[in-house]
């Protein structure tokens, strides 16, 4: 085994396709692209993903396709597992979890050690409040739109504590919301026994982008006024705008995010990452024993020669399917290459395009805000005459792939991500403009 390659980058193919005005600047023909110059138009970033163009992918944001670099890491990884298994998971183990935590501390501006590795948004979200050092009494917020892993995440977590749950309805319409709106509904629902905030920054129900700063920033001055015991935290399900925004999970001011990143950052199916800031590592408590060095030399008896971190201490051990977690990294590079503030400003021009498009139909209601200040990449409709299974139905018989919320009150959705074009998006305009 030549192990010295495993993790080598490999270079993408060039697009074919006509890049329209206002995205990157096209290679000449002359030049022979390599990693760091294959992903310098839109056309180059779709044609490293391995999608059937036959239907247009609207519905990215549930489970998205690898990236070329992803499943080289991964056919490289499960290789050498299949190759010699033991021996190679006793010499990568240490070292690949720490590189996947650093590419990630890169992409989401905090510390390694701040990020622990998971399996999904559903197992971060459970983690994080089953580990909350929660007495009986205390308080748990969260809103009326948050997903149902939130929503019984709390629950548990309240029924072994004695904790209270209470929900907060933080906006009236989702088309009409604003920034002040939000945040007084949520900081006019706190009392004296609110100990956790829990919100979604991208509601999969709505379309709507929470203004999670404005939030952090109201928390923050309440807890100016209250001594540390009764210090208030703030949990953010990160899933829908990891990956499509600029701003970073460190710097979004929470205390703890959790995040799937097998949607909208592309990376391996069945990996997430869970953050939570070092001043707030003291709320919170391991679920799963993990099987990092510095907590096992402890169980044999030996000294700690450091802090344990909360990476050490809440990546859940176990055998897991290291071929897809140890290929992470390669998520966070694609993403650090092409530029957040690129896949940013890329995510609502298509979406921006959408949306207005949508607007101008008197026979479609669009349920998500317009502007980019409060809204990502799902956007929510409902078509007169059609239920929301029967809209995606008819999306389907025309070549494009939509999706439906799972909630009580369900929409249709599309989702434009950086592997669409804006044709993609006209087309589906037309679908909809045809239903009338």
């Amino acid at each position: 085994m030549n192990r010295r390659n495993f993790l080598r980058n490999t270079s993408l193919s060039l697009g074919s396709a006509v890049i329209a005005p206002g995205t990157f600047t096209a290679l000449s023909p002359s030049e022979t692209p390599d990693i760091k110059t294959a992903l310098d138009t839109w056309a180059q970033v779709r044609d490293a993903f391995l999608l059937d163009h036959h239907h247009i992918q609207m519905a990215q944001m549930l489970l998205a396709s690898h990236p070329k670099r992803v499943r080289d890491a991964i056919t490289k990884h499960r290789k050498a597992f299949d190759e010699s298994p033991a021996h190679y998971w006793e010499e990568k183990f240490q070292t690949a979890e720490k590189i996947v935590t650093e590419a990630a501390s890169r992409y989401m501006h905090c510390m390694p050690g701040e990020i622990a590795l998971t399996d999904s948004t559903t197992q971060g979200m459970a983690m994080f409040l089953n580990g909350f050092k929660l007495k009986p009494g205390d308080e748990v917020l969260s809103t009326t739109h948050d997903h149902y892993i939130t929503d019984k995440s709390i629950e548990f977590a309240c029924t072994k504590k004695g904790a209270i749950s209470k929900r907060v309805a933080e906006f009236a319409d989702p088309a009409q919301v604003t920034v002040d709106e939000v945040v007084s509904k949520i900081t006019g629902a706190i009392n004296q026994k609110t100990r956790v905030v829990v919100v979604t920054w991208v509601q999969s129900c709505t379309g709507v982008k929470l203004p999670i700063k404005a939030i952090a920033k109201a928390i923050a001055e309440i807890n100016l006024h209250r001594e540390a015991k009764d210090r208030i935290y703030f949990l953010v399900d990160g899933v829908h705008g990891f990956g499509n925004q600029a701003d970073r999970a460190g710097d979004l001011g929470c205390d703890f995010f959790a995040a799937g990143t097998h949607k909208w950052m592309y990376g391996p199916r069945g990996t997430g990452v869970m953050f939570a800031r070092k001043d707030a590592w003291d709320f919170v408590e391991p679920t799963v024993p993990p099987f990092s060095q510095n907590p096992f030399t402890e169980w044999l008896g030996k000294p700690l020669e450091r802090e344990t971190t909360f990476s050490e201490l809440c990546t859940p051990g176990g055998f897991h399917t290291f071929e897809y977690r140890w290929a992470l990294n390669e998520a966070f590079e694609f993403q650090l290459e092409v530029g957040p503030e690129k896949v940013h400003a890329r995510t609502t021009a298509l979406n921006t395009m959408l949306k207005e498009g949508i607007r101008e139909m008197s026979h479609v209601r669009l349920y998500t805000p317009v502007a980019s200040e409060l809204s990502a990449g799902i956007n929510c409709f409902e078509v007169k005459g059609f239920s929301e299974t029967e809209s995606v139905e008819h999306f389907q018989k025309n070549g494009i792939i939509a999706s439906s919320s799972p909630y009580a009150v369900s929409y249709a959705r599309l989702t434009p991500c950086i592997i669409n074009t804006e044709d993609e998006v006209q087309q589906c305009l037309k679908v909809l403009e045809k239903m009338a």
